[in-house]
């Protein structure tokens, strides 16, 4: 419904919005989801055009009948969607159109004509709004200056104390001196191994695992060796076997929402790997950067078992994959030593992202992001099953990627490379497999990458038509 509309003069037009009342007669769900979904529908719509103002959430509230912080939470949720901005003093906007976006001199514009699913990282809606909004408060802060100084090698108190916060979400509880502060997760895996192996060490892994923790191992000069799986992840046998058989100290691991397999590993999995660890003496990497997605999740290994497990978690896919913070909750024996691998690579995290990531916490903005992501990703596999129906594909429900097995005789790079020919970017599962691992014929997509549902949609269509293709039909090089 549109009503009352009044155009002010500027430069663009801009339009404000008197009444606009959403229907939310045939709505299931939660008040705020339905409000924001109305929102949503009525932008794509027309109803609310570009640039109009929202009504004030108490005059909406009172309309609907509803609380003030319904409305709060609804407007949030579409914020955190990508359809309105939030301006102190002013109110909220449906965001610009398209037309009205200005250029960036940081980025150039993607390439034309190619959706890219290769990156698992979210960058459909980035909070730009909360980033304004957190460096206006910075600004006026008579300490600014100190978050230009180094840092201690295992970061500030405060910022170390949001992260213990951070990590109580899934169910960690660690003091602040076993916090650790890194700049994002790969750095964090990446001084996990600097620390606790030797170059020329055996450690051991997924037989299919993320490629940061690859390019890791390399750095630190160590071996990895692929463990066995099954569809609850890593088999215990296949872990002790390997300790036996290599003397590996360490194991690393993800195992919430598996990149790339989806795999999310049962509670009594994490406990019977863990029970090898203890029986062969050997630390444990938990990588739970997707922590933060799940609706239900088993508790994490650094919870079952504190003082043997390194647990990483970051700011980057749960906020903003720019904010470079990670954080490293670990036995206290280790917490120097960590520290001083990260002094030794970085001399400190940067205060500054490090104190962001830190008010977002304090405020609610982290749990708000957070949130809003999850619900993007879960949406978007839904997408995906529908676009998959009748094809082997794996997913996690809430995660941000998932793993298409091939149809015969499709294989994985001659279907990646078709998939480029058509204008889509992705990622063949070999890419993943450790030493002699053989990787299915499947390939990766990160549903999470591209910017809006509509562009996913079209991507999704372009690769399902073309698994159900035979290689070498309508054009296709092989």
């Amino acid at each position: 419904m549109r009503i009352g509309l009044t155009l002010l003069p500027n430069k663009r037009n801009i339009v404000m919005m008197t009444i606009w009342l959403p229907d939310l007669s045939n709505r299931d769900g939660p008040l705020y989801t339905a409000i924001a979904d109305a929102i949503g529908d009525a932008v794509d719509s027309g109803d609310l055009p570009p640039d109009s103002r929202l009504p004030p959430q108490r005059e909406l509230a009172w309309r609907l009948g509803v609380t003030v912080g319904t409305v709060t939470r609804a407007y949030a949720l579409a914020e955190q969607r990508g359809v309105v901005s939030a301006h102190v003093g002013r109110g909220t906007f449906v965001r610009p159109s398209p037309g009205y976006a200005v250029a960036s001199p940081y980025f150039p514009d993607p390439a034309p004509n190619i959706i890219d699913l290769s990156v698992n990282t979210p960058l459909y809606d980035l909070p730009s709004e909360a980033l304004r909004q957190a460096m206006a408060d910075l600004a006026r802060r008579p300490d600014l200056e100190a978050l230009l100084r180094y840092t201690p090698d295992r970061g500030h108190e405060r910022h170390r104390s949001a992260g213990a916060v951070w990590m109580r979400r899934v169910g960690i509880e660690v003091p602040p001196e076993r916090v650790v502060l890194a700049n994002g997760v790969q750095q964090g895996l990446t001084t996990a191994l600097l620390t606790l192996t030797q170059p020329g060490d055996t450690v051991l892994t997924e037989e299919l695992t993320y490629g940061g923790i690859i390019e890791a191992a390399q750095i630190c000069r160590v071996t990895l060796r692929g463990l066995a799986m099954d569809a609850d992840g890593i088999l215990p046998d296949a872990l002790a076997d390997a300790a036996a058989e290599t003397g590996a100290r360490v194991l690393v691991t993800n195992p919430t929402i598996h990149n790339p397999t989806s795999i999310d590993v049962p509670e009594a999995r994490r406990r019977a790997l863990l029970a090898v660890a203890e029986a062969h003496d050997m630390l444990v990497v938990e990588d739970d950067v997707y922590g933060n997605l799940p609706t239900n999740r088993a508790p994490p290994m650094a919870a079952l078992a504190p003082d043997r497990v390194v647990y990483v978690t970051s700011a980057s896919k749960c906020m903003a994959p720019g904010l470079r913070v990670a954080w490293l909750a670990c036995p206290e024996r280790l917490a120097g030593r960590l520290a001083e691998s990260i002094h030794m690579q970085a001399v400190c995290l940067p205060p500054l992202t490090a104190e962001i990531a830190t008010m977002w916490i304090e405020d609610g903005t982290g749990d708000r992001l957070a949130s809003g992501i999850a619900e993007e990703a879960t949406a978007r596999q839904e997408l995906a099953a529908a676009a998959f129906d009748g094809l082997d594909w794996h997913s996690h429900p809430n995660g941000f990627h998932g793993l298409l097995h091939l149809p015969s005789p499709w294989r994985r790079e001659t279907f990646a490379a078709a998939a480029a020919q058509r204008g889509v970017r992705i990622v063949p599962a070999g890419t993943f497999a450790v030493g002699q691992t053989t990787a299915p014929h499947a390939v990766r997509l990160a549903l999470i990458a591209a910017r809006d549902r509509a562009v996913l949609r079209q991507a999704l269509s372009t690769l399902s038509e073309l698994a159900r293709s035979a290689p070498g039909s309508r054009g296709i090089v092989i």
